[in-house]
C-alpha cells in the first residue's frame, strides 16, 4: 500500500478519546499523530522507490527525523520539519529502525548553532491536513506551504522541498473543538464535493520547480479522504482527487523526489 492508503487504514482504526466528553475521534487537529504516521509511511515508500536512498540508509550514511528543528548556517533561519532526511551529525543518537535510522527528537537543542541533527539536509517535507472549514483555511494554508519551500531553498538550493496535503471530502464532520456538551453531537456540514475541489484547485496554484535555482516545491501532492470523524475513514480516489499522471498525484510526488534524489545525491559529499 502507498502512504495515503496506509494512513487512511491507520485512521480508520485510530481512537482519540476526548478528555472531557464521551466521544472518540479518528482525527484531532491539536494532535499531530496523523502527520507522524503519514511521514513514517512516506519514508517506507521512499525506501522502496529510491535505490540510492535505500543503499545509503543501509550503510548508515543517512537518517530521517520527524518533527525535527533545523537551522541553516547560510541564513540562520530555524524551521520545524514534519519530515526530514539527511546526513546525520556526529553527535546525534537514534531511536532505531530496521531499514533506516531515525534520529531522536532533540527539540530545542536540535536547532542550536552546533546541535543540528543533520549536517546536510537532503529532503524536507511539509505535511498538512484540511479536514473542515476548507474555504476559511485556504489563505493560511497556501501561505504556510509557500513559506515552507522558500525557507528550505534559501537555506540550501539542493535540498528537495516537498509538500503533501490530506483533504477531507466528507459532507459532514465532527470537530473535537466544537463539542461543548455530552449531547447532542455537533456536526459541521460541508458543501461537498465543491469545497474539497476548490481546495485542490487552490493548492494547484503553488509553485513547483523542475531545476535548482527556480522557485517552488520539488514535489507536491494532495490526496483525498472521506472521514466524518466518527465512523469509517476511506481513501477517495475519483474526481476531484488528483489522478495518476497529474503533477499533484502521490505517485508523481514520489517519482519526483526519487528522480531529484538520484540526480543530486547519488554520491554524497560529506
Amino acid at each position: 500500500m502507498s502512504a495515503p492508503e496506509e494512513v487512511v487504514t491507520w485512521m480508520a482504526a485510530h481512537e482519540h478519546r476526548d478528555k472531557k466528553l464521551p466521544y472518540v475521534y479518528r482525527y484531532h487537529s491539536r494532535s499531530d499523530i496523523h502527520s507522524v504516521q503519514l511521514c513514517e509511511f512516506i519514508v517506507r515508500d521512499l525506501l522502496t522507490n529510491c535505490e540510492s536512498l535505500r543503499k545509503q540508509a543501509a550503510m548508515g550514511k543517512i537518517a530521517y527525523g520527524i518533527n525535527i528543528k533545523h537551522r541553516w548556517p547560510t541564513t540562520g533561519k530555524v524551521k520545524a520539519l514534519d519530515l526530514a532526511v539527511g546526513v546525520p551529525s556526529e553527535h546525534v543518537t537514534f531511536a532505531g529502525s530496521d531499514q533506516i535510522q531515525r534520529v531522536r527528537t532533540l527539540k530545542s537543542k536540535s536547532a542550536s548553532a552546533s546541535g543540528n541533527v543533520f549536517s546536510k539536509l537532503l529532503i524536507a517535507c511539509e505535511a498538512k491536513a484540511v479536514m473542515t472549514e476548507h474555504s476559511k483555511s485556504q489563505p493560511r494554508l497556501f501561505d504556510e506551504l509557500s513559506s515552507s519551500h522558500e525557507i528550505v531553498h534559501q537555506g540550501d538550493q539542493e535540498t528537495i522541498a516537498a509538500g503533501i496535503v490530506m483533504v477531507n471530502i466528507a459532507s459532514r464532520f465532527v470537530s473535537p473543538l466544537r463539542q461543548k456538551n455530552a449531547e447532542p453531537l455537533y456536526w459541521s456540514i460541508h458543501n461537498q464535493p465543491t469545497v474539497a475541489a476548490r481546495m485542490i484547485r487552490h493548492l494547484r496554484g503553488l509553485l513547483v520547480r523542475n531545476e535548482i535555482g527556480q522557485v517552488g516545491f520539488d514535489a507536491f501532492c494532495t490526496f483525498v479522504v472521506d472521514c466524518d470523524n466518527q465512523t469509517d475513514c476511506k481513501l477517495h480516489t475519483v474526481d476531484p482527487d488528483p489522478q495518476p499522471g497529474d503533477l499533484d498525484h502521490y505517485n508523481t510526488f514520489l517519482d519526483r523526489i526519487t528522480r531529484f534524489y538520484e540526480e543530486r545525491f547519488h554520491i554524497l559529499h560529506q
